[in-house]
């Protein structure tokens, strides 16, 4: 607010040599000139918002879409990679979209142009980027941060998941820990893309092996956030292997099934001895 609008609103009344306020309770907000000149600006300005990151919808669809399945970044999840997509013909490109409808539901006709000119822009990678860490910001502000500490447990199945599902333990392996049935996660955190896509990724769960499992026992989403945080702190150069799960029990039936061999074994020798002896009788 101009000095002498802010004075001729507040009652104030100018003195012959410099301009002041003679009312008591004017707004501290106003900017008024001191005796040196310069600008004052009051003490109680209300601190300026930041500006929110421009929504990015297409790139959000395809983060809560499409993400689960597809990557851009190398990634192997259940449906193929994208990047060699970017090249196709956009008309042989809205094909393929189109074919999705079986998956994800109806994709109008704009909705489809959209994410073929979307997976074709130069930019495609850093738009996912940006409209990821927006909308991991808006659920970290609704749900508690997410803690990798929290994130290991859950992997681990020291902290069970809540709608009882397996711990990820049990088929992966990450830090040299867990199961060999599928890929090891050390890795997963940059080959999925970040932050969102892997949250999305593991809240769909639509790998074969997991998919009928977890359909039963989803993964919400705030445990989704605590091991996707976890995922991010994991060295992608650990390349340790846990030792077979059942090395023990492999073992003991290997002792038991030689020891079983040597007895019958025993046994043939005895019966071939027997039935020798009793030919040589009847001769």
């Amino acid at each position: 607010m101009a000095p002498v609008l802010a004075v001729a609103l507040a009652g104030a009344t100018l003195s012959a040599g410099a301009a002041t306020l003679t009312n008591p309770v004017a707004d501290t907000n106003a900017t008024s000139t001191n005796a040196s000149g310069t600008n004052a600006v009051g003490t109680n300005a209300a601190p300026q918002k930041a500006a929110e990151p421009e929504r990015d919808l297409i790139a959000a669809r395809f983060l809560t879409t499409c993400a689960g399945c597809h990557s851009l970044a190398g990634a192997k999840l259940t449906g193929p990679e994208l990047t060699p997509a970017t090249a196709w013909p956009s008309d042989q490109l809205k094909v393929a979209i189109k074919k999705m409808e079986a998956k994800v539901g109806p994709l109008p006709d704009e909705v489809i142009a959209n994410m073929a000119d979307f997976l074709k822009a130069p930019n495609v990678r850093d738009r996912l980027k940006v409209e990821g860490e927006r909308i991991a910001a808006l659920f970290m502000a609704k749900m508690e941060p997410a803690n990798p500490a929290l994130g290991r447990e859950l992997f681990l199945g020291k902290v069970p998941l809540k709608n009882g599902g397996l711990a990820c333990v049990a088929c992966h392996t990450a830090e040299g820990q867990g199961g060999n049935l599928v890929l090891p996660l050390n890795g997963i955190f940059a080959k999925t893309g970040g932050e969102m896509p892997l949250i999305s990724a593991i809240e769909q769960a639509k790998f074969k092996i997991m998919e009928p499992h977890y359909l039963r026992h989803p993964v919400t989403r705030q445990e989704a956030m605590h091991l996707a945080k976890y995922f991010s702190t994991l060295n992608p150069q650990d390349t340790r292997i846990p030792g077979p799960a059942f090395a023990g029990i492999g073992a003991g039936f290997a002792a038991f099934a030689m020891i079983g061999m040597v007895i019958i074994m025993k046994k043939q020798r005895v019966t071939r001895a027997r039935d020798t002896r009793l030919q040589r009788r009847r001769k």
